[in-house]
């Protein structure tokens, strides 16, 4: 019965209003209706039912004062998780380029007082500039490259994590990676720090191709590498050094 009162509320009323997480590592949270996407409008994140065994992993991760870099952050779900975990005596930094979802992320930071958050309005790549982003039907997703037929197409600014770890003075302790396509640039652009930060990686790959290369670049670097998900062999990885 919540459950249905919640996908109720979520897909009819105040689309643009903030509610409260019931339950979960969130409890508390809050996020701005209409603004997650999924099953009954994004009512699991309410629920705490969001993504569970990956929330969950990443809450045993996370420590407090950890630096933890959310690389393609969307509307800011990880982000606020991370932000909690971290403390004030941590940081978290969101990497975002589309429009819509960095408005979102910014209404999020704020409505949460998420002050250890730094917000990128970047995709990050192997190189420094502006690159043609593809956007997806809805304008919630996108990827770098030609647009598909009846998607939109804007630029970007693009960065890359040797120059923002150089910028900021700090490397990650964790990282999340899901960024549509361009998981091989997110890496290419990553050579220095990798020379001396070991980061926990959760990755999410969008091909069998990158999952290949990701998961041999990563193994080449001395990283294990094992499903997010226990007993499936998808395209969500969970990968540690040691």
């Amino acid at each position: 019965m919540l459950r249905r009162v919640a996908r109720f509320i979520s897909g009819r009323l105040l689309p643009r209003r903030a509610y409260t997480v019931l339950r979960g590592p969130l409890k508390g949270s809050r996020f701005i209706l209409g603004s997650l996407s999924g099953e009954g409008g994004g009512a699991s994140v309410y629920l705490g039912e969001m993504e569970p065994e990956q929330t969950a992993t990443m809450a045993e991760v996370i420590r407090p004062g950890n630096v933890f870099f959310d690389i393609g952050a969307n509307v800011g779900y990880y982000t606020i998780l991370a932000s909690r975990l971290v403390g004030e005596a941590g940081k978290v930094v969101a990497f975002e380029p589309v429009p819509r979802n960095i408005e979102f992320l910014r209404q999020h930071i704020e409505i949460n007082s998420a002050a250890n958050v730094i917000l990128k309005p970047q995709a990050v790549s192997d190189t420094k500039g502006t690159v043609r982003f593809s956007l997806g039907p809805d304008s919630a997703m996108g990827h770098i490259g030609v647009a598909d037929e009846g998607d939109g197409e804007l630029e970007v600014e693009t960065t890359t994590l040797d120059d923002v770890v150089s910028e900021l003075g700090i490397a990650p302790d964790v990282m999340k990676i899901d960024v549509e396509g361009a998981e091989r640039e997110v890496f290419l652009g990553a050579a220095r720090m990798f020379e001396t930060a070991r980061p926990v990686i959760f990755l999410s790959t969008h091909s069998d191709e990158l999952r290949a290369w990701c998961l041999e670049h990563l193994r080449g670097l001395g990283y294990a590498v094992r499903p997010l998900i226990a007993g499936e062999d998808g395209h969500e990885f969970v990968a540690t050094h040691d």
